[in-house]
């Protein structure tokens, strides 16, 4: 068996694959503009990072595949809700729940997200190799219409992700179903991500080799798939 028959790769999404198109306050902005509140961008955008940092993890809640889209857009409800409390609490919207479904939808939409440089390359190099590929995310159901919507969905045989699986990294289960669909043991297959470390540690702990895109610098990610580290 020749290196690259043998190897199998997964990918982390947000990051990894794509990136967001505009700085997340900039498109608060415009959106909540829309809806008859103007606060800064800068305003906002500080608040959204300090929300996020103490946001609860965005877990596997709700019964089956519909509930737990809804329990994801009910997650994003409140981190808007408590974005622009942190704004400015004295911020009024004619209709919240309409105002908060605009942005969820905002991004779900491909124009709001790139592909991150030099990936569109990487996956096509890999794909003429024959190497399978697959995508484990934390992300939640707006995932794959927007890898579609930005021309990457095909490179793959699969994506995973909370919504479908019922999961959420790093449970051992997502990497042990990844190794079996592409016929792997688990240290035949590859992770690609800028997770933190932490849970890149413990993906790595499963046998799965790990590979932080953030430590690739300027030696190309192919390289570093390739070699023996």
């Amino acid at each position: 068996m020749t290196e690259s028959a043998a190897l199998a790769i997964v990918f982390d999404a947000t990051g990894t694959l794509i990136q967001a198109a505009e700085p997340v306050g900039e498109v608060y902005h415009r959106i909540a503009l829309q809806h008859g509140v103007d606060l800064p961008a800068w305003r906002i955008q500080d608040a959204f990072r300090r929300v996020l940092r103490h946001a609860p993890t965005r877990g596997v809640e709700g019964d089956g595949i519909a509930g737990r889209r809804a329990q994801e857009i009910q997650w994003w409800v409140e981190r808007i809700r408590q974005t622009f409390q942190a704004t400015d609490s004295t911020a009024r919207f004619d209709d919240f729940p309409r105002f908060a479904q605009a942005l969820f939808d905002a991004y779900r939409a491909p124009g709001a997200w790139h592909v991150c440089p030099g990936i569109h390359g990487v996956l096509q190099s890999l794909r003429d190799r024959v190497i399978p590929l697959g995508v484990i995310s934390n992300f939640d159901h707006r995932l794959p219409d927007i890898l579609e919507g930005l021309g990457i969905i095909d490179f793959f045989d699969f994506i995973e992700i909370p919504s479908t699986s019922g999961r959420i990294k790093p449970d051992a289960r997502l990497f042990a179903s990844a190794a079996g669909r592409f016929d792997r043991p688990l240290s035949g297959l590859t992770y690609v991500g800028d997770d933190p470390p932490e849970r890149l540690a413990r993906i790595a702990a499963q046998g799965v080799r790990v590979v932080d895109i953030r430590d690739c610098g300027e030696r190309s990610l192919l390289d570093r798939l390739f070699s023996a580290d």
